[in-house]
C-alpha cells in the first residue's frame, strides 16, 4: 500500500552522517549510536547528538577492534555490540570500560551477532549462526548474564532460520527476519516468537510481497519499520530496498520511501515521530514520518501478538 499523496509528501528525508549502519537511538532520544568507517579493515562505532543540526560523530570504540551493530542497554550507560563477528562486548559510556557481555564461550562456542537489548533488564536477544551439511543455519538466543540460565534458545532450525532481531516494548515478544528451513537473507520475510515459544509469520501472502530485513517495533507497540524489496519477485542482496511500516496485526503495509535510498537499517525515536536509517550504501538518514504513524496511548496491553 501507499500513504496518501499528501501523507507522502509530508515525509522528508535529511543526511546526518555521509555514512553509518545499524543506528540505535539512546533511551532519552538525544543521541544516535551507529557503526561507521564501513570501508575500513576495522568498523568503528560513533556517537552523534541529534540535539544539533550539522553536528559532527564521536568515534567511542578503539581502532585496533572491529566494533559493528550496535544496541544501546536499557539503563543508558552501557552500549553492547558486536567485538568481530563472533562475540557481544559492551562500552561503559561513564568510564570507557570494554568488557565481554558473557565469559569467554572459547574457540568452540557459538558466534553471537545482532544484539538487540531488552527494555527493562540487562539482557539482548542475539542472532547465532552455525554451518551444516546443506549450508548456513541461523537460530535467536536471549542472553542474560545475571540469570539463572544466561544462554536461552527461542527458536529452532530448520523450522526458521533466523536473522536480524527486535524486541516488543513490553519485552515478551522478538520480530526477526527469516526463512523457513534455509539461508537466504536477501529473500526473508518477518517473524514473530512469543515467550511461550509459538512461531508465526506477521504477514500472510506470496514471499517476495511480504519480503522484509531488520525489524524494529516501534515505541507505542503498534508498528514494525522494516527495509524491503517488496514487490520484486526474485529479490537478492542487490535488490534496492525501501523503508516500509506495517501494523503488528500485520494487515496493513505502507511504504514510507522509494527503493533510491536503498537502506539496510532502521530504527524509531523514541518519540515515535522519527525513523533513522542507514546502511552500506545509505547515508545515515533521519525520516520525519506522518502523523498516523506517531506514539499513541495504548488502549489495550495485550494488544501486541501472539500470545504472552
Amino acid at each position: 500500500m501507499l500513504l496518501t499523496d499528501d501523507e507522502y509528501q509530508s515525509v522528508t528525508a535529511r543526511q546526518l552522517w555521509p555514512e553509518g549502519a545499524w543506528p540505535c537511538c539512546s533511551p532519552d532520544g538525544k543521541q544516535v549510536v551507529f557503526t561507521g568507517h564501513l570501508g575500513s579493515r576495522n568498523s568503528c562505532l560513533m556517537l552523534l547528538s541529534l540535539d544539533e543540526v550539522g553536528a559532527e560523530p564521536q568515534v567511542i570504540t578503539p581502532l585496533d577492534i572491529n566494533a559493528r551493530r550496535p544496541a544501546w542497554l536499557a539503563q543508558g550507560r552501557q552500549i553492547a555490540f558486536n567485538n568481530g563477528q563472533r562475540s557481544i562486548w559492551t562500552l561503559d559510556l561513564e568510564t570507557g570500560l570494554l568488557a565481554p557481555f558473557l565469559p569467554d564461550l572459547g574457540p568452540n562456542g557459538r558466534a553471537y551477532l545482532h544484539p538487540c537489548a531488552y527494555p527493562a533488564e540487562r539482557a539482548v536477544v542475539v542472532v547465532s549462526q552455525y554451518q551444516t551439511k546443506k549450508g548456513r543455519a541461523a537460530v535467536l538466543y536471549k542472553l542474560a548474564p545475571a540469570a539463572d540460565n544466561p544462554v536461552s534458545q527461542l527458536t529452532t532450525f530448520p523450522e526458521v532460520c533466523a536473522g536480524r532481531p527486535g524486541i516488543s516494548p513490553d519485552g515478551k515478544q522478538v520480530i526477526f527476519a527469516g526463512n523457513s528451513g534455509r539461508f537466504n537473507q536477501g529473500a526473508n520475510q518477518l517473524w514473530l516468537v512469543g515467550l511461550n515459544g509459538v512461531l508465526q509469520r506477521l504477514e500472510q501472502g506470496d514471499d517476495h510481497l511480504i519480503q522484509g530485513r531488520a525489524p524494529r517495533w516501534s515505541p507505542d507497540g503498534q508498528w514494525i519499520a522494516c527495509t524491503s524489496t517488496r514487490p520484486k519477485p526474485t529479490p537478492d542482496e542487490q535488490t534496492p530496498r525501501a523503508v516500509w511500516i506495517i501494523s503488528v496485526d500485520g494487515k496493513q503495509a505502507y511504504r514510507l520511501t522509494d527503493h533510491t535510498l536503498n537502506p539496510l537499517h532502521v530504527v524509531w525515536t523514541p518519540d515515535q515521530q522519527q525513523i533513522i536509517c542507514g546502511g552500506d550504501s545509505c547515508a545515515l538518514t533521519i525520516l520525519t514520518l506522518p502523523e498516523p504513524f506517531h506514539r499513541r496511548l495504548p488502549t489495550n496491553v495485550n494488544q501486541c501478538r501472539p500470545g504472552q
